[in-house]
This record gives C-alpha cells, structure tokens and sequence, in this order.
C-alpha cells in the first residue's frame, strides 16, 4: 500500500493545540543493563518514573521526541512528517511539546504510526487523533483489532488481568501489510511485519544519509520480547496459536535485514543516553550501530529459545 499525501482542513496555533493537548494529560533516566533472565516487569518500574526530555536529532531527518524511557520518533520531510508512537495518556503532552521544540508544526504531521499497541506506547494515540484529526492513522490489521479494543483483545491482558493495562480504543484509517510502504516527501517508510511481542507488531525501515555523506538503513524495532510463560506461553497458548511461529519467522527476518541505525522506542534498549553524550565528538554518528542492532536481536531470540526450551521441559 503505497498511501498518498493528504491535505491539512485544520488549521490552528501551536499555542492552542499544544494547550489542547496539555489539558488532556494527567498532572531519572533510568537506563538498566539487560541480562538475559530480566523480566519486562523491569520496564514497568521505569514506566512509572519519567521525565521530560528534549528533542534530539538522531541522524537526518529522524528526531527522538519521546521521553526518558519510552520513545516516540519524528521522520520529518518537505511535505510533512510522520510520527511513529505517542507514548502514553500521561505524558503523550511532552511528546507533542518535544515536536514543538524542535521547530516543527503539528499540522505538518500526516501520518501517525506505531511499533505495537501497548499502552506505554501508543496509549496517547487517541488523544492525538483527536488533537490532529488531518493525520492518517496506519497500523498492521493485527494492530488495527488491539487498538480498536482499547487493548481488550491483547492476549497478554486477557493473561494477566492484574497486569492488564488499557486504553481509550482508536480506529485506523487504513491497514498496511508485509514489505508495503508510505511515501512522502521523498521518503520511503517500509512496514515488515514481525509478530510474536503482539499479533500486530511492526518494524519500520528507512534510509537516512549522515554528515559523512553515506546512505545508511535505519530500523525501527517493533519490540520482540518473549513475556513469560504468565502473560505469553509458547506452547499451547489458545489465544494466540500461532506465536511460536510467528516469533521464529519474525526473528528470521530481521536478522535477514541490513541493520546500520538501531533505533527502538526505549531509551535504555538502544543506550539513548550514552549515545548521545558521544554524538558532538565522535567521527561516527554513534547511533550508527550495527553491532548494537544484531545484539538486539541475539539478545530477544536467546530469551524466546530459553522460554520454549523451559516449556517444553515443564511439559
């Protein structure tokens, strides 16, 4: 699906949208090393102590303008922008503010995307549909359901009901498939579908140029965590049959993908920080980083293969 630009029926200040949004928002960087047996109860508890951060410019047009923990990008171009997440209902106001500050108008985002719909990332989303009701919501058709319930159809949340977190629910308005792209001003977002994390969970690449002048491939994990037998079994699992397969098949292509700008929408996942403090003196943009990229993955995979391994043992 190749979508097309569309055109901008509203019109505001950023003053006054950037107030819309702030009334709808309720009222340390902690960045942890990952250890193979560490549980996402982990992020959670980093969920639960943000703060603002300052929009940064990653490499080219791709600009971070989430939070201290959970991200959100901007991919800006001549004919508009896209955003990819919204963080949560309590702090998606910062993630607006953040686009504001880096210079660029709200009414200029065209398109909102997701990397999959749990609430810490796209739990804002339907405060900014309806803050930016001219930007074309696109998800995965197994995006599309969750984000639709609100997150009732999640099979983690009908697993761990005390764990459960929902949303105010969001229809899209459109579904994009495997390897299907959006384009616009020039650039191309291509969707790969990797499900396992959620049914609907997707991964974005582009291509930026650096200051060195070089062409390089910039992905967008979608997240591809294993969560436990409590909240995602393996085996066995009725409501999502196939998410053994899905995870194999997932992991298989995005180690088939050429990874050079690691990018996920967690600070600590991607070393945010440390990045950032090297980006004005290093002879390399440091968020080039491949090496960083295939331990992403290794990392996710081995946690996948020792939960199914302990399952099958159990069994």
């Amino acid at each position: 699906m190749n979508t097309t630009r569309f055109c901008l029926p509203v019109k505001a200040s950023i003053i006054t949208i950037l107030s819309l949004v702030l009334s709808l928002a309720m009222s340390p960087n902690l960045s942890a090393q990952l250890t193979l047996d560490r549980l996402d109860s982990a992020n959670r508890a980093n969920n639960a102590n943000q703060t603002k951060r300052d929009p940064i410019n990653i490499i080219d047009n791709i600009w971070w303008v989430g939070h201290s923990e959970v991200g959100a990008f901007l991919v800006t171009t001549p004919e508009g922008h896209v955003l990819m997440d919204s963080t949560d209902p309590e702090q998606v106001a910062w993630t607006v503010e953040a686009v504001v500050k880096a210079g660029f108008e709200l009414d200029d985002i065209k398109y909102i995307v997701n990397s999959h719909p749990h609430e810490e990332h796209i739990g804002g989303l339907a405060a900014l549909q309806k803050l930016l009701p001219h930007a074309k919501i696109i998800a995965s058709e197994g995006t599309a359901d969750i984000l639709a319930s609100g997150g009732k159809t999640d099979f983690r949340n009908i697993l761990d009901t005390e764990g459960a977190r929902f949303f105010e629910p969001v229809k899209v308005d459109d579904t994009i498939g495997h390897l299907e792209t959006i384009e616009i001003g020039g650039e191309t977002l291509t969707a790969h579908l990797t499900p396992g994390h959620t049914t609907g969970t997707t991964t974005w690449t582009m291509e930026v140029q650096d200051k060195d002048g070089k062409t390089y491939n910039a992905v967008f994990m979608g997240g591809m965590s294993a969560s436990g037998v409590d909240r995602g079994p393996l085996l066995n699992n009725e409501l999502y049959p196939e998410i053994k397969d899905d995870f194999e098949r997932s992991f298989a292509h995005l180690k088939s993908l050429q990874c050079d700008v690691f990018l996920y929408g967690r600070a600590s996942s991607i070393e945010l920080d440390n990045k950032l403090a090297k980006l004005d003196s290093a002879s390399q943009n440091p968020f080039i980083d491949q090496e960083g990229c295939a331990w992403y993955i290794e990392y996710y995979e081995k946690r996948f293969q020792k939960q199914l391994a302990d399952e099958m043992a159990a069994r």
